[in-house]
């Protein structure tokens, strides 16, 4: 009987402890985590006596259960009551990362389970006193905004260039790409309806800047028509966030305007200068969409060995703008040159062409 006794407490004394130890986990719901606030913690202590604990923290990706990171702290005294932890009240702290990119202050976007073992400090075998766990979901602090064309304005071509501002902070994105779609808005519907519902009239994936020009090699959107458009922030091919559905019209004389604006070349922002075009009066029309506030800048000429043979100072205005340069005796028939703009984040855009 004495046996049975001793071993009953064997068993109970254990889930005794455990229930004189509670912890509670402090952090936003839904939202920004940095590393720091995961120890964001409130033990409590309803024994009569205190002892040094240690906390172990596991965080698992809640889709795939892998280990994304784990810690230990030192020995913390926690006396009896309330104690309220933060990171200054544990470190240092050992971090062990498996999966994933949790280099960064920030955590990355997901879905995560956190979860917080407290055990007793200083004895060879760990007697575990206390364990909780918690859903974290990570989320842009703000979603991908559309910029251009403004939304419900009527524009003059029906091969726009759509553009948006990333979403924020970008530390939290390790692969950032982007989704875009662009479908025409039937009669009676909303804009959220059309993108939902309708074939896209355009749709592209893994787009890495935060703008797209409408390609003119689909077919081509139609004077008088409304439609709409939405961006699809991803990580990792994972859902990040979207924006707003906006919607743009068409005007009924776009076709004309497009006409007139054909004779500009396009700069390219893939560094190779595209095609070689033909100039036949001696003026080059070149367009260049600015994503940066209105500045002063130099456009380059080069020569086909991509030497700078002449310079000039150029005004440019956000969104789209229209140049035109009178060529003189320095350029030549039969050669190719290039013409090559920088913005104010060090991207080029530059196209070729040669003199009939």
């Amino acid at each position: 009987m004495k046996i049975k006794f001793i071993l009953l407490l064997a068993f109970c004394i254990p889930a005794l402890l455990q229930a004189q130890v509670t912890i509670n986990v402090v952090m936003p719901p839904a939202g920004l985590v940095t590393k720091d606030q995961l120890w964001n913690l409130v033990l409590t202590n309803n024994s009569n006596t205190g002892s040094q604990v240690t906390i172990l923290m596991n965080l698992k990706d809640a889709v795939t259960g892998q280990l994304v990171l784990s810690a230990g702290t030192r020995g913390i005294l926690l006396n009896k009551g309330v104690k309220v932890l933060t990171i200054q009240d544990i470190q240092p702290v050992q971090y062990t990362t498996g999966t994933g990119n949790v280099t960064a202050t920030f955590l990355p976007l997901g879905s995560y389970i956190a979860c917080y073992t407290v055990s007793n400090y200083g004895h060879e075998a760990l007697q575990t006193l206390a364990t909780e766990c918690v859903r974290l979901n990570i989320t842009p602090l703000s979603p991908p905004l559309l910029s251009t064309p403004v939304n419900r304005s009527t524009i003059q071509t029906p091969a726009p260039q759509l553009t948006w501002i990333p979403p924020a902070p970008m530390d939290m994105f390790d692969n950032l790409t982007y989704e875009l779609s662009v479908a025409e808005i039937m009669e009676g519907q909303s804009p959220a309806e059309a993108i939902r519902y309708n074939t896209p009239v355009y749709s592209t994936a893994h787009l890495k800047a935060p703008y797209e020009m409408y390609p003119t090699t689909y077919s081509t959107l139609e004077s008088g028509k409304t439609y709409a458009w939405q961006v699809t922030a991803k990580n990792n091919e994972n859902y990040a966030s979207a924006t707003e559905v906006w919607t743009f019209t068409i005007a009924g004389d776009s076709t004309k305007k497009e006409e007139n604006q054909a004779s500009f070349l396009l700069l390219n922002g893939d560094g190779n200068g595209g095609g070689a075009h033909l100039v036949t009066d001696k003026e080059l029309r070149v367009k260049y969409h600015c994503f940066d506030n209105t500045h002063e800048t130099l456009v380059r000429f080069l020569d086909s060995d991509r030497k700078i043979i002449q310079e000039v100072k150029q005004k440019i205005l956000y969104g789209d703008n229209y140049l035109r340069f009178k060529l003189g005796g320095r350029y030549h028939s039969g050669k190719q040159y290039f013409i090559e703009i920088t913005d104010n984040q060090h991207h080029q855009y530059s196209t070729s062409f040669s003199i009939k």
